[in-house]
C-alpha cells in the first residue's frame, strides 16, 4: 500500500550539496522511486530548486505550512540523506527509520500531526537503514554523507577485481565527472572505444601491442564501473543506457577474441589453430550474448540463470590477460577462452531449461 509523503524542508541544510545534487533534491526523488502516492514539501520563502527532479518528471506540491493529515503519511526531514529502498520498508512497514546504531531518524509513517516532526513519528516498528541514513545539520555531516552516498555505488554483482581495483580505481573519475556535462551513456562510448582499441593491439602480433592491449582493456574495465557510478549517484539510469553498457561489453569481448586470434595468427607466421581458436572463442562470445540477452527479456524470473549470470558475467579476465601478455603467453588465455565460453553459454541454457521446467510445473 502506498501512502503520501510531507518532507518538512524548514532547516537551510536541506540545501547542502551531495554531488552535486542537494539533500532535498535526494531525498524527493528517492520518495518517490520508493512509491510514495503524492510528495509535499513544507518550506517557505524562495522556493528549493528541483531542477533534475523536475526533469525526472516527478510531481510535488508546495506549502508554506503542515497540511492536516487524512490518512498514515511518510513524514520526512528536508535535510535527511535516505536511500529509496530504506523508504520503501519503511512504507511498507508504516514504522519509523533508524540508524545500525539504533538512533532514530526523522521519517517515519505518521497517524497525525503533533506540532513538530520528532513527536508524531511513531518509535515502533523500528527500520534499520540499510543504505544511507543520515541527517545532515553542517558542511562536516554532508561530507559524510556524501562519502557513504557514494560506498553504496557499488553493485552486488560485481566481481572480485570489480570491488578491490576496477571501482575504487574508477571512483575517482567519477567524483571528478559528475561535475561535467559528460552523461552516463557517453562514458560507456568511451569505454567501448578504448576496449575496441585494446582489440586492434592484439591483431598486430607483436608482443609489445599485446601488452598494451592488454592494459587498456583493463582501462576499459575500469571505466565500465564509471558510467553504472555516475548513472546511479545523478539518477540518471535509463533502459537504453543499460543496453549501450551491455551490448558494448559485449562488442569488445567478440573482437578482443576475434583479435588475439588474428593476432596469435600472425606472430605464429601463419600456422597452428590459432585463427580458427579465435573464431570459434567468438562464436562462444555471440552464444553467451544470447544467453545474457533471452535472461534480461525473459517474462519469466529465471533464479538460477540470473544468479549464475550476475556471478560470472564479468571482466575479472583482464588480469590474467595482463599476466600472460607480460610473459608472452597470450595464446594459453585463447585456449582458456575458447573452453570458458562455450562452457558458459551451455551451463545457461542448462540452468534457464532447468528454469522454465520449474515454472510449468
Amino acid at each position: 500500500m502506498s501512502y503520501p509523503a510531507l518532507l518538512i524542508a524548514d532547516n537551510p541544510a536541506c540545501e547542502s550539496t551531495l554531488a552535486t545534487l542537494t539533500v532535498l533534491e535526494r531525498l524527493v526523488i528517492a520518495t518517490h522511486k520508493a512509491g510514495a502516492k503524492t510528495i509535499t514539501i513544507v518550506h517557505s520563502g524562495k522556493p528549493p530548486d528541483l531542477a533534475h527532479a523536475n526533469r525526472l518528471n516527478i510531481a510535488y506540491k508546495l506549502t508554506e505550512t503542515v497540511p492536516p493529515l487524512h490518512e498514515p503519511t511518510l513524514l520526512l526531514a528536508g535535510n535527511l540523506a535516505a536511500q529509496e529502498a530504506d523508504l520503501a520498508r519503511v512504507l511498507s512497514k508504516k514504522g519509523r527509520l533508524y540508524t545500525p546504531a539504533r538512533e532514530p531518524l526523522p521519517c517515519g509513517v505518521a497517524i497525525e500531526w503533533a506540532d513538530e516532526l520528532d513527536a508524531s513519528l511513531p518509535q515502533h516498528p523500528k527500520i534499520e537503514a540499510f543504505g544511507v541514513g543520515q541527517v545532515v545539520k553542517d558542511s562536516l555531516s554532508a561530507i559524510q554523507a556524501e562519502d557513504a552516498l557514494w560506498d553504496t555505488m557499488g553493485k552486488e554483482t560485481d566481481s572480485v577485481v570489480d570491488h578491490n581495483f576496477n571501482r575504487p580505481i574508477g571512483r575517482a573519475m567519477s567524483k571528478a565527472l559528475i561535475h561535467t556535462s559528460l552523461s552516463p551513456n557517453a562514458v560507456s562510448v568511451i569505454g567501448t572505444i578504448i576496449g575496441v582499441l585494446a582489440a586492434w593491439c592484439f591483431t598486430h602480433g607483436e608482443a609489445h601491442l599485446m601488452i598494451l592491449g592488454a592494459l587498456l582493456l583493463q582501462l576499459s574495465a575500469v571505466i565500465d564501473c564509471v558510467d553504472g557510478d555516475i548513472a546511479r549517484i545523478l539518477h540518471k539510469e535509463t533502459k537504453a543506457g543499460k543496453w549501450i553498457d551491455l551490448g558494448g561489453d559485449q562488442l569488445v569481448h567478440l573482437l578482443l577474441i576475434t583479435g588475439i586470434g588474428v593476432g596469435l595468427y600472425r606472430m605464429t607466421e601463419q600456422t597452428g589453430p590459432t585463427l580458427w581458436l579465435g573464431l570459434g572463442a567468438a562464436l562462444g562470445v555471440v552464444m553467451s550474448f544470447l544467453t545474457i540477452l533471452r535472461a534480461e527479456q525473459s517474462p519469466l524470473p529465471l533464479p538460477r540463470l540470473k544468479k549464475f549470470l550476475s556471478k560470472t558475467a564479468n571482466r575479472d579476465f583482464s588480469v590474467l590477460l595482463i599476466v600472460l601478455a607480460i610473459v608472452e603467453r597470450v595464446q594459453w588465455f585463447l585456449w582458456i577462452a575458447f573452453l570458458a565460453v562455450h562452457i558458459f553459454w551451455l551451463y545457461g541454457a542448462w540452468l534457464r531449461w532447468q528454469d522454465e521446467q520449474e515454472q510449468s510445473q
